[in-house]
């Protein structure tokens, strides 16, 4: 297996077009030891599943052809049957398999994710797409008065990117004395507070390194957002040496987690992540409601399918929780719901509609973001899909 953000949007796009004359079976594993730690409630509900599946093709009509499938489907199960294995790594497993080729493709993810199980003529890669969406990178910065650890969470799991140290400086020489001492018009400063005073000047000094460094790393990094834990004492002293344009997306925590090891630090990261990536969603709907104002936005299935058709989209948003449905002319082109498009060919359904609306976005290289509950909020007059333009 190899880890999911070793998966750029050019391989997720290669991913989408991918296509297999016998079908490509695509296997979603919640292998979260959490609650499960050997995975057996996982194994059984992966095997339910894969026998649900061969007892649909052994009940279709497709005579020759389904015999072939079924062939295919018992030649792959040694595969999928190692996903739930509790010695694999990774909560969340993922494997895209082809039944008429040689080729498979296996992931995992430290973020759990929903187990599924479809064939298809091609990878059913929207679960996929939403996962690395939740998922995508922050910066995190732990920083105490000494030291500083920058890191990066993608996807549950945190791997340090740089460490700061501050410097050590000899003292200079102090004078003591208490404060008016010394002959008349002269003030001498106890020592103490000499001490106090430089090392307040070189800690500033260390924490303005810190957020130089941290900036670069997130534009060299493409950080979404940078969580910043300092304890109660440095936190907010941090984010305030940050520029103004980088604070809307960092996320303080006031929390001292510069000591925890690095599996406690991924999940205190993660809920933090979690919640701002909320945050993100709602502001990208506010966006999507004032660009509809100014005619800049598509809303609906009917819209934004018309508008993917023409390469217009340049952030496609949908509900994940809702199955969108449709037709794909005979030119490639999408239509929702019941549309048709002109000429005397029909179009061919398109159950899985959401599928094609992703594949057609990341052919034109759009954002893509799905929102959980659109269709019931925000966006419930377009059933949740939505699009910003790009003219």
């Amino acid at each position: 297996m190899v880890m999911i953000d070793r998966l750029d949007d050019i391989g997720l796009r290669d991913l989408s077009r991918r296509t297999d004359p016998l079908g490509v079976l695509s296997v979603y594993v919640n292998a979260d030891p959490h609650q499960d730690p050997n995975l057996r409630a996982a194994a059984i509900d992966l095997r339910n599943r894969f026998a649900e599946l061969q007892h649909r093709i052994s009940q279709g009509s497709g005579g020759d052809r389904s015999n072939e499938i079924a062939a295919q489907l018992e030649r792959l199960w040694p595969q999928l049957d190692i996903l739930t294995s509790p010695i694999a790594s990774g909560r969340g497993r993922i494997a895209f398999a082809a039944l008429g080729a040689d080729w498979t493709v296996r992931l995992e993810s430290a973020m759990p994710v929903p187990t599924r199980m479809v064939l298809d003529d091609g990878p059913f890669i929207h679960p996929l797409l939403e996962l690395v969406d939740e998922g995508s990178p922050a910066g995190v910065v732990l920083v105490t008065a000494e030291e500083a650890r920058l890191l990066e969470w993608r996807l549950g799991s945190v791997t340090t990117v740089d460490r700061l140290q501050q410097q050590y400086v000899q003292a200079p020489h102090e004078r003591a004395g208490q404060i008016g001492g010394g002959p008349k018009g002269q003030f001498h400063t106890p020592m103490r507070e000499q001490r106090q005073s430089r090392e307040r000047q070189r800690t500033q000094r260390f924490l303005e390194r810190v957020s130089v460094r941290a900036v670069e790393l997130a534009e060299k990094l493409g950080w979404d957002s940078i969580l910043v834990s300092g304890g109660e004492r440095w936190t907010e002293t941090m984010i305030s040496l940050f520029p103004q344009a980088l604070r809307d997306n960092i996320i303080a925590d006031p929390r001292n987690l510069y000591g925890l090891d690095d599996a406690a630090l991924a999940d205190a990261v993660t809920e933090q992540v979690h919640e701002e990536h909320k945050d993100r969603e709602k502001r990208l709907l506010a966006r999507i409601g004032d660009a509809a104002g100014a005619g800049m936005a598509a809303l609906g299935l009917s819209e934004v399918a018309a508008a993917l058709n023409a390469g217009r989209v340049a952030h496609l948003v949908y509900d994940p929780q809702v199955r969108y449905t449709g037709a794909v002319g005979a030119d490639d082109a999408l239509y929702g719901g019941d549309e048709v498009g002109p000429g005397s060919q029909q179009p061919r359904p398109e159950p899985r509609l959401t599928e094609r609306l992703v594949e057609r976005a990341l052919d034109t290289a759009a954002l893509i973001t799905p929102i959980e509950g659109a269709a019931a909020g925000e966006l419930a007059d377009a059933a949740g899909v939505a699009a910003l333009l790009r003219w």
